[in-house]
């Protein structure tokens, strides 16, 4: 599914780079703190969608009357999905720092700190994965995969 919504291109990167600095903050720190703001404002987004997240609000109301902000279109559902994702992430990193060898954390959490930062760079892999398998785009071959199994069990 496809829901495109008008957004500012400056707020969501702003988005994406506090995102990514947290979480290196918490690899550097070695804390729980930033992964768990990580996970609030990721909850946030994904059940109030992008153009409601807390920093995209943020940037909006304190920087863009300032500036003349370029606006894009996002597909609302792909963010979503590329929100839920980071909570699984930041619980996965959370169960790890209580319950497993501090090397599993930093392992996972170094993973989702790469992702996010390649995220922010403008390639975010959940968003693509979903937009991939769901609205079936023809960018790689798992999407095909999933999309002629699918059509084989109908």
């Amino acid at each position: 599914m496809i829901k495109l919504v008008e957004i500012n291109r400056q707020s969501v990167a702003f988005c994406k780079y506090v995102i990514a600095g947290l979480l290196w903050l918490a690899l550097i720190l070695g804390s729980m703190i930033p992964i768990f703001l990580v996970f609030v404002i990721m909850l946030i987004s994904a059940f109030t969608g992008v153009k409601n997240s807390p920093l995209v609000v943020l940037f909006d109301h304190v920087v863009c009357p300032y500036i003349k902000p370029k606006k894009e279109y996002i597909n609302l559902y792909s963010m979503r999905f590329a929100h839920l994702v980071g909570c699984v992430f930041c619980v996965l990193c959370g169960l790890s720092f209580y319950l497993l060898p501090s090397l599993v954390f930093i392992i996972i959490l170094v993973i989702f700190a790469v992702l996010q930062s390649i995220a922010s760079f403008g390639y975010c892999s959940a968003a693509k994965l979903y937009e991939c398998v769901v609205c079936n785009s023809n960018c790689c071959r798992f999407g095909k995969k999933v999309r002629r199994l699918k059509k084989n069990a109908r």
